[in-house]
């Protein structure tokens, strides 16, 4: 996250099998891309978008 800017005040989280699937309909609905998917060292897969509103919305895999 860029330090010059003002950090969220909350995020949500949704889970999900299908990350890219729930990725794609965000952003067709109007989301704008914060990072696409990427795999964390604990096997978790988890993408983020800003909701219309600019609310920080996580996508995430299950975690295992």
């Amino acid at each position: 996250m860029n330090s010059q800017k003002k950090p969220f005040g909350f995020e949500i989280g949704f889970v999900t099998k299908n990350i890219d699937e729930a990725y794609r309909r965000a952003i067709d609905a109007g989301a704008t891309s914060v990072s696409k998917s990427i795999l964390k060292p604990w096997g978790q897969v988890v993408s983020y978008v800003k909701d219309i509103n600019g609310f920080l919305v996580e996508i995430c895999t299950p975690m295992s």
